[in-house]
């Protein structure tokens, strides 16, 4: 191969590289960065978590702002709704405490842990948000 062919070849090489490290470290929200809502919450909801389950499994909320809390009584979790992309609350231990504001319209919402296992093995609920 020549010299000018094999420069040719690192220098795209490298491109690639940085394209796999670039994408590698974006992160998988997408692009979107999480903005708590401003203004004060129509309701305060409260969880615990232990190895692999919430309490409460179930809960209805009315729309609006809601103040999260999730409190870990075993293990370190983290708190997601599905389709609410960035939206993450999580717990580094036992006896932890994360909260977070998260702004909801009326309908049926599945809330879950991200780490790997805990939803499969069960640790998920719903979160009803009832027309006002």
């Amino acid at each position: 191969m020549s010299t000018r062919r094999s420069r040719r070849v690192a220098v795209l090489a490298g491109v690639l590289l940085l394209a796999v490290v670039g994408a590698a470290c974006s992160g998988d929200d997408g692009g979107t960065t999480y903005v708590e809502p401003k203004g004060p919450p129509v309701a305060e909801l409260d969880f615990e978590a232990e190895n692999f389950s919430f309490s409460p499994k179930d809960l209805s909320a009315p729309p609006g702002i809601l103040d999260i809390t999730v409190t870990s009584i075993e293990g370190a979790h983290d708190f997601a709704i599905e389709g609410q992309p960035g939206f993450l609350l999580e717990v580094s231990a036992t006896g932890k405490t994360a909260t977070g504001k998260i702004k909801l319209k009326p309908d049926t919402y599945t809330f879950y842990c991200l780490l790997p296992g805990h939803r499969a093995a069960g640790m998920e609920g719903t979160l009803t948000v009832e027309k006002a």
